[in-house]
């Protein structure tokens, strides 16, 4: 499953793309999905079983996301 991960801006979601990849995480910017309401319009999407690694990353490098799963759901 795939998950989608929110960010309050388009900046945040290019940063989060350049640390995962530099973590070799797959991860792909998206438009995100209709279902899903965001302040940006542009999401990030994981693999599932990445998400603990990503979400560590994250935080260390001080960025809130929001994380959904493929369905929309939080």
């Amino acid at each position: 499953m795939k998950i989608i991960i929110l960010f309050e801006s388009t900046h945040s979601v290019i940063k989060a793309e350049r640390l995962c990849q530099k973590a070799g995480i797959a991860c792909q910017a998206i438009p995100v999905p209709r279902n899903i309401t965001s302040d940006c319009a542009i999401a990030l999407e994981i693999n599932e079983i990445d998400k603990a690694n990503v979400e560590r990353i994250l935080k260390e490098n001080l960025l809130r996301p929001e994380f959904h799963d493929s369905v929309g759901s939080p």
